[in-house]
């Protein structure tokens, strides 16, 4: 199992939610999956046009854009 962590931001003047990708560059400099079985942080891109992999096959790469899309329609 691993924990998938996002930072996500409120701009209150153009009542907007982004991903904050900075910002998780800065709060999880060792990544932002942890990954159970290592017991270490991880990233999402593991280099080599791979991504970290997720038990139903898909990849960290997939949760990002389903993230992104579930960000984006709370803006609608």
């Amino acid at each position: 199992m691993a924990e998938h962590h996002f930072v996500v931001k409120y701009d209150d003047n153009l009542n907007h939610w982004s991903v904050d990708v900075e910002s998780e560059e800065v709060r999880f400099p060792d990544g932002t999956i942890w990954d159970e079985k290592t017991g270490t942080w991880t990233y999402s891109y593991q280099g080599s046009e791979k991504f970290f992999t997720l038990p139903d096959g898909s990849t960290s790469d997939d949760l990002d854009q389903k993230f992104g899309e579930f960000i984006d329609r709370l803006n609608t």
